[in-house]
């Protein structure tokens, strides 16, 4: 159940169902609200919990920060914006989905395999190429319309840099997951998006879109452990007292996946026999259906990469 939990006065985290993200307030000279997530029915109201908690209302709150730019974490922006005018700030990048209107149209367009991946999936097949791009076209926009109802665009006001300090809070950007997710390091807590945000921390970084690259991942999960936080708040599920050892883990099965995936492709004959072998090496509870269609590409996209092939 939703559940509105306080660290020190200053940081509330507010565990949310799916479809919405995870909410983080942090209460300062200016109050920062962290993914205000999603919810088409009430709204507004959905964050009351996490305002009568923190002692506050919305009028309050002076800033409005994504760790990336999903419709599950930024969609009541836009409602929020119509109670007053708050700054919105996210990654450079992050404009791609939040200033497009629908803002199903950002995604449709961000999550197309790239012509080198489908090129050396079907050399000279070109029919089979269209109808790949059509399925993970249907397929994006199938898992979308979840969580773009009632979603409209808006405006950032700034954006972040890697390593900059605001209000005391350091920006660290952690792309993977998306390309412009950012961390945000108040002290020993790390406040993440999606990268390890799971229902279970016992698994590899969360690469479930098209778009998700297995290598910017593994760097970023490197930034975590050199970090070394003592407390996460992730983009989803329940925040986690972890240490260095536990995110080692999920650093370390990520490279795993990404070398057994890499060698598959390379005694795979066609794109078939490697789909089948990847499915039987994945973890068999932790990941969902999405995942495990989108980390065809995504390992497939590190292969392309590697061996330096051109488009």
């Amino acid at each position: 159940m939703n559940k509105v939990i306080n660290f020190n006065d200053k940081i509330y985290f507010y565990n949310r169902r799916v479809p919405s993200s995870n909410t983080t307030l942090i209460k300062g000279v200016s109050n920062i609200l962290i993914d205000p997530g999603y919810n088409p029915v009430i709204k507004t109201k959905a964050l009351n919990p996490l305002m009568r908690e923190a002692g506050i209302d919305f009028k309050d709150i002076d800033e409005i920060w994504f760790t990336h730019s999903h419709p599950d974490h930024t969609g009541l922006a836009y409602y929020l914006l119509q109670e007053k005018q708050m700054k919105i700030v996210c990654h450079p990048l992050g404009k791609i989905f939040i200033e497009r209107e629908p803002p199903v149209v950002g995604l449709i367009e961000t999550e197309k395999i790239e012509s080198s991946i489908l090129k050396r999936i079907y050399p000279t097949e070109i029919k089979k190429r269209k109808r790949l791009e059509a399925l993970v076209r249907y397929l994006v926009k199938f898992y979308a319309s979840f969580f773009t109802a009632g979603n409209h665009a808006f405006k950032a006001d700034d954006y972040f840099t890697h390593g900059e300090n605001r209000h005391g809070i350091k920006i660290i950007f952690l792309p993977g997951h998306t390309f412009d997710e950012v961390g945000f390091l108040l002290g020993s807590t790390l406040i993440t998006g999606d990268l390890i945000a799971t229902f279970s921390f016992k698994r590899p970084a969360v690469l479930n879109v098209p778009s998700s690259d297995i290598d910017d991942a593994i760097s970023s999960l490197k930034k975590i452990v050199e970090i070394s936080p003592r407390l996460i708040l992730p983009g989803h599920g329940i925040y986690s007292k972890i240490d260095v050892k536990l995110v080692n883990e999920i650093y370390n099965q990520t490279i795993n996946l990404r070398e057994k995936g890499i060698l598959l492709i390379k005694n795979s004959h066609s794109f078939i026999p490697y789909a089948l072998g990847l499915q039987k090496i994945l973890p068999l509870f932790t990941l969902r259906v999405q995942e495990r269609l989108a980390l065809l590409l995504v390992i497939y996209k590190s292969y392309v990469k590697a061996e330096g092939i051109e488009a």
